[in-house]
């Protein structure tokens, strides 16, 4: 380009303006402007008024959002060749489900609470215990397919299915175990189904740990059922040689989560403390 030719103006004496308070906005990292440069190209600095300041900062926490799920879904999609939720589990919600069980309260519960994990709102967990057959799993996927329906990023695995994961993440090119722990301990919900139902090692409880006190740490909601009260769950998850984390994780969920309890399938009740 011939500059000695070329007629060029100083922007900032006519930079964007904030559209709140009207400064004048200069542009970052240019004084000047040729007459063919595109001026929509330019980005300007931030207005400090108090309005400004409150937009940028959402704005910025929705592209924090955007990018956070675009990684998520990524890693999923390297590690489920199908959708990670059962076909059968796809089906369940609370309207169909409030339909043929009486315990309307327990209903009503865990929609605000699942209206309040869309929302960000909720730091803490729920425990669903019950015995076989009171819908324990049908109750956590209504929880996830309401949630994934507001494009939010859920995983409901069993406990054995997570650890599994973990350890193909050793043969798995382009995917690390740190990875596979950041995406469990990170989605906007993780639903643990079956705890206490499977024998864990100590190296998996380690992993499985990890994720729930990460979660806990990061203020993240986190689904558990399972069969087993407090005391009966240390014990399922715990030998002779995992005894003391199987201890660590259950109190962490006793401190974290708060527990439905289905005591019969027509009856339920629901405590301030955790059941497990």
């Amino acid at each position: 380009m011939d500059l000695k030719n070329s007629t060029f103006k100083v922007i900032t004496n006519e930079g964007a303006k904030c559209r709140f308070c009207n400064k004048i906005l200069n542009p970052i990292g240019l004084d000047y402007l040729y007459v063919n440069y595109d001026k929509n190209m330019l980005e300007y600095e931030r207005c400090d008024c108090e309005k400004s300041i409150q937009f940028w900062k959402d704005f910025d926490l929705r592209k924090e959002e955007k990018q956070r799920q675009e990684k998520y879904k990524k890693i999923i999609n390297n590690i489920y060749k199908n959708n990670y939720m059962k076909k059968r589990l796809q089906k369940c919600n609370f309207e169909n489900f409030s339909s043929t069980y009486k315990g309307e309260k327990i209903i009503n519960q865990l929609i605000k609470f699942t209206d309040l994990c869309i929302k960000s709102e909720m730091q803490n967990g729920i425990i669903i215990y019950g015995n076989i057959g009171y819908k324990k799993t049908y109750l956590g996927a209504c929880i996830a397919n309401k949630m994934i329906e507001q494009n939010k990023i859920v995983l409901m695995e069993k406990s054995s299915s997570i650890i599994a994961t973990i350890k193909e993440s050793f043969t798995n090119e382009g995917l690390s175990e740190i990875e596979v722990i950041d995406l469990y301990s990170n989605v906007d919900m993780l639903i643990i189904d079956d705890l206490g139902n499977e024998s864990l090692s100590k190296w998996a409880l380690e992993k499985l740990y990890k994720i729930i006190s990460n979660r806990y740490d990061n203020d993240l909601p986190i689904v558990i059922t399972t069969r087993y009260n407090k005391e009966q769950l240390i014990e399922q998850l715990s030998n002779e040689n995992n005894i003391e984390i199987a201890e660590e994780i259950v109190e962490i969920l006793n401190e974290m989560c708060y527990g439905i309890v289905l005591e019969e399938k027509e009856k339920v009740s629901i405590s301030n403390q955790t059941k497990c």
